[in-house]
């Protein structure tokens, strides 16, 4: 993948999830995943509510002298995606909430939970993790965290059965007009 300094979106399907709880010790109980597996690695990321995420988010389009398109890219997550829960449309029984923001430092990464709703089955979650680099070292730095990850866990982040289950979340963000790198194509197998 070229490090080009863009948002990235990356999906995370329950086996990888169920499997990371296991090897990074984060419970049985787990609100924020990826802050605990950021945690278990030495990092220790400012925890942002979805204000505070809005925020930093809307000044860092207006300072990092950003393309337009980034710049776009950043207003779009913060408009489409953080908004409190309760305001979070279902659509087609798909739902997106938001379950925190982390800055490190070098880039922000905010994370999703996403649930499709299935009759009389169990409904079908992921987490949708998107990077926002704060320069070109930022992206360097988060896809190496992404790949350390990935490569302790020896699990694929989402299987092809899971990620045939998130296109509906996919058509519902595409429809919102939502863009993002990585919205409609798996990024972990260009990392």
């Amino acid at each position: 993948m070229e490090n080009v300094n863009e948002p990235l979106m990356f999906y995370v399907g329950k086996n990888f999830f169920d499997k990371s709880k296991k090897v990074f010790n984060l419970g049985f109980v787990v609100k924020k995943p990826l802050l605990q597996i950021l945690q278990s690695l030495g990092f220790r990321p400012a925890d942002m509510s979805s204000d505070e995420a809005k925020r930093s988010l809307e000044e860092f389009s207006k300072t990092s002298g950003m393309t337009i398109t980034q710049s776009q890219y950043l207003k779009e997550i913060s408009l489409s995606l953080l908004t409190p829960a309760w305001l979070v449309k279902s659509f087609k029984g798909t739902m997106v909430n938001f379950v925190g923001a982390y800055d490190l430092g070098f880039s922000m990464i905010v994370e999703f939970l996403t649930g499709i709703t299935r009759i009389l089955k169990p409904p079908i979650s992921s987490y949708l993790w998107i990077v926002i680099p704060k320069s070109q070292d930022g992206v360097a730095k988060t896809l190496d965290i992404l790949k350390n990850i990935r490569d302790r866990v020896k699990e694929p982040p989402i299987t092809s059965e899971e990620w045939e289950a998130v296109k509906p979340v996919i058509e519902k963000l595409s429809n919102s007009g939502f863009n993002i790198r990585g919205l409609k194509e798996n990024l972990w197998s260009s990392i």
